[in-house]
């Protein structure tokens, strides 16, 4: 009833719109793509029980309290997702899985009991927010953005992950099926090892599928599932709640929080792949590479942090430990999803601290959480990322990437062609590439952030404004990681990672300058040239915002035909990134009919043809899929993923001796399978002419027009 006291008919109809838009498309997703509702309710419960219920005790516990529902909702999320890591690390440290498995049902089951008992003796104070009266203040710009978001997010998951018999051919995403390795993995034991090669390790950022792994171990569920069917729905909490949050906390017109979201997704930002997509959409709304929960926990986090100056003010300039510990694990957190943008964070955050230690505005004590947060760094680095011995997949060796960042835009060749035609020096040249990368890199935001940057920058070190913390390392963020993205190394086009923070706190930026500056202009202060420059400002944006816009319908219109219609498989390319009925039916009986923790030899990679496989590149040959897909934890990096690209010849070996097991002229290869710990062979009569494998230890097990599977024998 408070929620209908409070909103007006405008907003319900917007929100009864909005809501039937998600009903009806989680109904395509269940009718049409055969997503299993009982599952979906699964994994919402363990995400209510183990996760947000316990994440929001933590908040409340520790006092902060805040009349945003969005941050309420999302520092839970991280808070309780943090926990889940820490508890699935100290059940693996003393073997114990009960740990992991009761620990968030009972912090629930106490924080309910507590709650109550604590409510009727009035010890307990209530929140600030009305969840009633908050809800009722989400304007129609939130819907649309929450609408834009689940869309998308469906249409690259569950709406191209079709079911076996509505399509011909399954469509994969080789990161989400890297990823689906990764949690059936964590689902058994941690760390990540190559079954190929002993000793060395998968190094990579991997407390999502940490959590995912969770229900993976307990419930029974399936990594694909998790990911292509429940990851939408996360996806879009995490990114809805996090980034409402991150404005409403942090903008000095909190009420606008929704249109600025609006804007963020409108704006469509980042180098442009193609004409009409760029990468950062796809890494954050698809959420590939599970980079948008690196981008939101990282808001989360300065969010935190505003009220960790609250708590630390509230003290008198001492230090609230409890949320120091909270603070350090959020950065913790951070790391362990995304590497990179837990060193832009840390990098940030000391930064700010020696700028407010130059101008007095800082006390000495703050160094207590920043030492606190690099050891939590450190840490999650040094264990999880990047430890002796593991292997990791690394970039080339040189210093400043920024040929390789911009290689990916379209624009980039014919651009350098042309001014190659037109004699100019090769210091222009990269200067004008580099104001081109800043035009797609930051679109509608461009100019009101530069100028609001350069703004922020004369009015704080002359002390003209007050020195606020949590709002200069946002500042500081951005330039470490725009920085950081020319001279780091990570593989690939990785070094992206540090750019994403980078581009999603530029729209902050550019906010607080136009709240700043638009009162001057409307009431008269802003007159003559001054004037007309910022009018002028704000027409380029809005002309960027409408052509980025037209770009996002332009990618709305070309996902849904293919997500929506058959795979062609007379294109190569579809080929190598499909799967077909009969090898469905292949990976569910190995799932239905193999042990678990079974290691499966395959010859079918991602990518191209064996023919094409350059062992010196490990794009060429990523991994094998069918373990992937028939939910099979050992199986993660067969083919050297995870090696760097100095260590191809170690990936040459692996393949070598991978090519031996399906030599039908090898008597051996019984052997040879035993030595590497296999149990399966996975024969795909759809890519080689392989005549029959039985004997020589192995035994035909299963057989259809694409698969033959073999069990290895034992060597008596």
């Amino acid at each position: 009833m408070t929620y209908l006291n409070n909103v007006s008919k405008t907003k319900l109809i917007a929100h009864i719109a909005a809501a039937l838009a998600a009903v009806l498309m989680a109904a395509i997703g269940i009718s049409v793509y055969g997503a299993d509702v009982s599952a979906l309710c699964l994994f919402v419960l363990f995400m209510l029980v183990y996760v947000m219920v316990p994440g929001y005790a933590i908040i409340r516990l520790l006092g902060i309290d805040t009349p945003h529902l969005s941050t309420v909702l999302a520092l839970s999320l991280y808070s309780g997702w943090g926990l889940n890591v820490l508890m699935y690390f100290i059940a693996d440290l003393l073997h114990a899985s009960f740990l992991l498995a009761a620990a968030g049902p009972l912090i629930a089951i106490c924080w309910l009991v507590y709650a109550y008992t604590a409510k009727r003796s009035g010890s307990l104070k209530p929140a600030s927010f009305s969840a009633g009266r908050s809800l009722a203040e989400l304007p129609l710009s939130f819907c649309i953005f929450f609408v834009i978001v689940l869309a998308y997010a469906l249409l690259s998951t569950q709406y191209q992950y079709m079911a076996p018999d509505l399509s011909a051919s399954i469509i994969l995403n080789p990161d989400k099926a890297y990823h689906m390795g990764l949690v059936d993995s964590l689902s058994h034991d941690y760390p990540l090892q190559s079954p190929w090669i002993q000793g060395r390790y998968i190094s990579y950022h991997i407390f999502t599928e940490v959590l995912y792994s969770i229900p993976v171990r307990f419930f029974n569920m399936e990594a694909d599932f998790l990911l292509l069917s429940c990851g939408p729905y996360l996806t879009t909490f995490a990114i809805c709640t996090s980034m409402y949050s991150f404005f409403a906390e942090l903008t000095r017109k909190p009420e606008r929080a929704g249109i600025y979201c609006l804007l963020v997704m409108l704006a469509n930002p980042y180098i442009a792949r193609n004409i009409y997509k760029s990468i950062a959409f796809k890494f954050i709304i698809t959420n590939d590479n599970t980079s948008g929960y690196g981008v939101m926990s990282a808001m989360a986090f300065v969010v935190l942090l505003k009220y960790w100056f609250k708590a630390y003010d509230k003290r008198g300039g001492r230090i609230p430990p409890a949320m120091t510990v909270l603070l350090t694990a959020f950065l913790m957190l951070v790391s362990g999803i995304k590497g990179p943008m837990g060193i832009v964070l840390i990098s940030a955050f000391w930064g700010t601290l020696f700028l407010g230690w130059i101008l007095r505005s800082c006390k000495f004590n703050l160094i207590v959480p920043a030492l606190s947060m690099s050891a939590g760094f450190v840490i999650v680095y040094v264990t999880v990322l990047g430890a002796k011995g593991r292997g990791t997949a690394t970039g080339g060796n040189s210093l400043i990437s920024f040929g390789d960042i911009t290689n990916v835009s379209f624009w980039k060749e014919p651009m350098t062609e042309w001014l190659k035609a037109a004699s100019v020096p090769y210091p222009a040249r990269l200067l004008i590439l580099l104001a081109v990368f800043m035009i797609f890199y930051l679109t509608a935001y461009l100019l009101p952030f530069a100028v609001g940057y350069l703004r922020e920058l004369y009015v704080v070190l002359t002390k003209k404004k007050a020195y606020v913390f949590y709002e200069v390392i946002v500042y500081a963020s951005f330039l470490v990681g725009f920085t950081a993205m020319f001279f780091l190394r990570y593989s690939g086009h990785s070094q992206i990672y540090f750019g994403l923070l980078s581009l999603f706190f530029a729209p902050l930026i550019a906010y607080w300058y136009l709240e700043d500056a638009l009162p001057r202009l409307s009431s008269g202060q802003m007159t003559g040239a001054r004037a007309g420059l910022f009018k002028a400002m704000l027409g380029i944006s809005a002309l960027m915002l409408v052509y980025t816009s037209i770009m996002l319908a332009v990618s709305f219109d070309k996902m849904v035909p293919g997500a929506i219609s058959h795979t062609d498989r007379t294109k190569e390319y579809n080929l190598y990134t499909s799967m077909s009925n009969a090898e469905w039916q292949a990976m569910e009986w190995i799932e239905d009919n193999t042990p678990d923790d079974a290691l499966l030899a395959t010859d079918r990679y991602y990518s191209v043809a064996p023919e094409k496989w350059a062992v010196d590149n490990r794009w060429a040959n990523r991994f094998f899929l069918y373990a992937a897909y028939s939910n099979r934890f050992c199986y993660i990096a067969g083919s050297g993923y995870n090696l760097g690209t100095s260590e191809w010849p170690i990936r040459l070996e692996m393949i070598k001796k991978n090519r031996e097991l399906y030599d039908p002229g090898n008597d051996a290869r019984g052997d040879t399978a035993r030595e590497l710990g296999i149990d399966y062979v996975v024969l795909s009569k759809r890519f080689t002419d392989v005549p029959s494998l039985q004997g020589s230890g192995y035994d035909l097990c299963y057989k259809n027009s694409d698969i033959e599977i073999y069990e290895v024998k034992d060597a008596s």
